[in-house]
């Protein structure tokens, strides 16, 4: 799909679908990149059709920020496929190639700083849906706890590159570092999710 053009977005959904069942990329990462984005366009979903029976300043900056983490998550679809494809090339240089070592633990720099840079989005995107949760009409409630589980899920699975990869970072405490960004995020993330589900059933 990236050869077509580059931009993972401008390709039909069954395309993307399709080609996810059959090739290496798009992985894990570009596809929970689309499930969180898609998740964030549930719960601005609810905001926007409840901004249209009443406008309401909170709730037209909540719409805002939503608006500005999706442009600033979608393209991350195509830096993960990037940055796989680039950590494969990596991987793949001749064993006796000197500069293959820290072309490695450059690229799995890289293959874990995308999906932690994903995962702080889909962070941020889930404490908006707790804030948006107040501003949302009793009848698009669910369309946006359905989005925050989306956002949720996505949020675990693009974890799962870190915890691939952090092992080639080529020291213990990059290691440990992303380790530890890792659990905070996914901690986080489920607390969040346990907080709004609750809410909504109140």
């Amino acid at each position: 799909m990236t050869e077509q053009g580059g931009d993972l977005w401008q390709h039909r959904l069954s395309d993307f679908r399709d080609t996810v069942a059959r090739e290496p990329m798009p992985g894990c990462g570009a596809t929970a990149v689309v499930s969180a984005d898609l998740g964030l366009a549930l719960v601005l979903k609810g905001l926007n059709l409840s901004q249209q029976h009443g406008t309401s300043a909170p709730r037209q900056a909540l719409i805002e920020e939503g608006e500005s983490l999706k442009t600033r998550l979608a393209p991350l679809a195509d830096e993960d496929i990037a940055a796989f494809e680039a950590f494969m090339a990596a991987v793949g240089r001749d064993e006796n190639d000197d500069g293959r070592r820290d072309a490695l633990h450059e690229a799995a720099e890289n293959a874990v700083e995308v999906p932690l840079k994903t995962a702080r989005l889909c962070d941020a995107a889930l404490a908006l849906a707790h804030q948006a949760s107040d501003h949302i009409e009793a009848q698009f409630l669910s369309d946006a706890v359905a989005g925050a589980r989306l956002i949720h899920a996505a949020l675990h699975s693009v974890l799962l590159n870190v915890s691939a990869n952090a092992g080639q970072l080529g020291s213990d405490t990059k290691r440990d570092r992303a380790l530890y960004a890792r659990n905070g995020l996914a901690h986080r993330a489920d607390a969040l999710l346990a907080t709004i589900t609750a809410d909504a059933s109140d």
